[in-house]
């Protein structure tokens, strides 16, 4: 390759400096572009990358050297800012959720379908060699066949977190929802993933001890595709944040995942390293135990930015990623109407 790919990236916020810090070590990866609307966080956060800041993201689209547009906003920005970035020729790496309506995702999977580039979705928690290993091995039947599947994210959330966002958490318009959508939406995925994916959910959300528009605790009933019956938990009303659980019941053995790591294992067979594939080595690659906040996004990126070197589809592309989101659209319907909700 004769140059490195340019990145832009939107949003000099908490998230915009983990996805600059993490592409600083990627090879053929090359920050070239900050668009923050607050000068101050713009400027140091392109200073900090030898950037060129932008007040506007249109004029950061126009700059010919931003090749790859990274989603560090507001979730229910993201739609609109996706099908700028491919109307302009930009490849697009978002933040989960990819979107919050099903508008905004028909939108943003048409836009990149249309203007022939790429979208991914950052979903880190996909990238830990237990996670890999535990949808191998139930991929290969060592539990048996699948019958139970549950995810709870049972955590904790100040009221300060919600009014310290400028406006947007625990909203609709920006948030897209609360304890579900924002929080428990790794979760959620990373069960959809391992049961391959849910077809009807029946559910119940409530706002039980912050001041905000959406639910702080929700519940819902699964049915998943293949028969399998389970359940999703999710709260940012905890007393403090207990681990994030998966837990899979098969015929032949139970596998319960917290954290990205294997706390209970009862199968046919050892979990192990055999189950991996080539690809999956790649995933896990540079993987550490208690490893910092933002190197599971590096080595996802690092796969992203590999993946369109080489002209193939990155790891968790919008498609896939559209997944959880859906899922988490047919609770929030299934909680206002009271009725079950079929996944299309």
């Amino acid at each position: 390759m004769s140059k490195p790919l340019g990145i832009g990236i939107v949003g000099a916020g908490i998230i915009g400096n983990v996805h600059a810090s993490a592409l600083k070590n990627i090879e053929h990866a090359q920050v070239v572009a900050i668009a923050e609307t607050v000068e101050e966080p713009g400027r140091r956060l392109a200073g900090a990358t030898g950037a060129t800041w932008y007040a506007s993201y249109t004029e950061m689209l126009a700059d010919p050297g931003v090749d790859l547009v990274v989603l560090a906003t507001p979730s229910g920005m993201h739609a609109d800012q996706a099908v700028l970035a491919a109307q302009a020729n930009k490849h697009i790496v978002t933040e989960k959720p990819m979107a919050i309506t099903a508008d905004g995702l028909d939108r943003m999977l048409g836009a990149v379908d249309e203007f022939g580039v790429e979208l991914a979705v950052i979903f880190q928690n996909r990238f830990s060699p237990d996670m890999v290993k535990l949808m191998r091995a139930v991929q290969a039947g060592v539990l048996g066949i699948p019958v139970l599947g549950s995810a709870n994210v049972h955590w904790h959330r100040t009221q300060d977190y919600y009014d310290a966002s400028g406006g947007w958490r625990g909203t609709w318009a920006l948030d897209g929802g609360g304890s579900l959508m924002n929080q428990s939406i790794h979760t959620i995925d990373l069960l959809q993933w391992i049961m391959g994916g849910v077809a009807s959910v029946s559910a119940s959300i409530a706002t039980l001890t912050h001041d905000i528009e959406t639910e702080d605790t929700a519940t819902a009933s699964v049915v998943f595709r293949s028969g399998a019956l389970g359940t999703i938990q999710g709260t940012t009303s905890a007393n403090k944040d207990w681990p994030a659980r998966v837990e899979i019941v098969g015929t032949g053995g139970k596998a319960v995942i917290e954290n990205g790591t294997i706390t209970q294992w009862e199968g046919d067979a050892p979990l192990s390293d055999d189950l991996l594939t080539h690809t999956d080595h790649a995933f896990i690659d540079g993987w550490q135990p208690g490893e910092p906040f933002g190197a599971a996004h590096e080595r996802q990126l690092r796969l992203i930015i590999a993946s369109l070197i080489d002209g193939d589809t990155p790891p968790v592309p919008g498609h896939e990623a559209r997944k959880a989101v859906d899922i988490i659209l047919a609770i929030y319907t299934s909680a206002s109407s009271g009725q079950r909700v079929t996944l299309p």
